[in-house]
């Protein structure tokens, strides 16, 4: 049977150390990967110049082909514009300036057709003569016949029969 043992007998004081804890020396070579690491950056940064230098001849290449013809011509032209519809250019103060248009037409008087007399007038304005007035109406000549009322399709009946409404 085992021997039971106190578990704060195998605690240590602050900097004693136990020789028989150890890392495993045999799992990992901490020279080897190391070696590998570096060799591994080593040849990135190797491939990295070489494309770069790669790029820069065939670069130089290309310009010795393209002297003076058409190349050359457009990077001195001015770009022109695109075609219409554009991106505004301006957006913010764009919507500032559409805002402050409709806030001088929902309040100001003005002429909206000088010709057939036809005005515009404040908004505020516009809904008290309407409350006041109230909406035009028209007589509907379907409630002369039927006693003042209307005929439409009854909902629960799919349409077949219909129901007298007051108008």
């Amino acid at each position: 049977m085992a021997e039971i043992t106190n578990p704060h007998d195998h605690e240590k004081k602050h900097g004693e150390h136990d020789s028989q804890v150890a890392w495993e020396r045999k799992d990992i070579n901490i020279f080897q990967v190391s070696a590998f690491g570096i060799g591994l950056l080593l040849s990135c940064l190797v491939v990295v110049f070489a494309v770069w230098g790669l790029f820069n001849f065939m670069f130089a290449q290309e310009e010795k082909k393209n002297v003076g013809t058409a190349t050359e011509l457009m990077r001195k032209e001015r770009p022109a514009l695109p075609p219409e519809p554009r991106l505004q250019g301006n957006p913010k103060q764009e919507i500032k300036d559409l805002r402050a248009d409709e806030t001088t037409i929902l309040t100001s008087y003005g002429w909206l057709d000088p010709a057939k007399g036809t005005v515009r007038i404040p908004i505020d304005e516009a809904i008290d003569l309407v409350a006041k007035k109230g909406l035009p109406s028209k007589p509907s000549p379907a409630g002369s016949d039927n006693e003042g009322y209307r005929m439409i399709p009854a909902d629960s009946s799919s349409g077949r029969t219909l129901e007298k409404i007051s108008q």
